[in-house]
């Protein structure tokens, strides 16, 4: 989780927050937004252009999880192409991959959170207001507890 997190503080030399579209913006990576049916969405790289396609049908707080969660591949996971791993690797690989991009994606959106609201919320409303996925919920957990543990540390990173 230290990696991920200094990934996502190292975020604030583009740009003073920790908003994934924002973030998306200043990096020049270009959000699509498709009817995709049960696919929550997915990236794609080409020639050094990185593009977020994300489902139109999901509300907004799920699309802003699955954009950080994409910005998470983009950033963790340069030159690796998903769609071939799922055919050629072991699943346990890829399922390494998705989860460091949910763990990505929960870290950028609670350092958002806690630096534009004061409001100190309980994990399960925080999760729910933050668009976490219900099947990440003991990641959330984990990662909540360990921020909370690292609270002043954290707290002086966020400035």
């Amino acid at each position: 989780m230290e990696r991920l997190f200094e990934k996502v503080i190292s975020l604030k030399q583009y740009d003073r927050t920790f908003d994934p579209y924002s973030l998306c913006a200043t990096l020049d990576i270009e959000i699509l937004y498709f009817e995709l049916g049960d696919i929550l969405g997915f990236k794609t790289t080409y020639c050094d252009v990185s593009l977020i396609y994300l489902n139109q049908q999901l509300d907004t707080t799920t699309q802003r999880f699955v954009v950080a969660h994409e910005l998470g591949h983009i950033l963790l996971h340069k030159g690796i192409r998903p769609l071939l791993l799922q055919y050629t690797a072991h699943s346990r690989f890829i399922s390494h991959f998705e989860a460091e991009a949910d763990r990505f994606a929960i870290i950028l959106l609670l350092c958002h959170y806690y630096t534009t609201t004061n409001l100190e919320a309980a994990p399960d409303t925080l999760m729910y207001e933050l668009g976490i996925p219900k099947h990440c919920k003991a990641l959330f957990l984990d990662t909540f507890s360990q921020m909370q543990l690292q609270h002043q540390r954290f707290a002086q990173l966020l400035l």
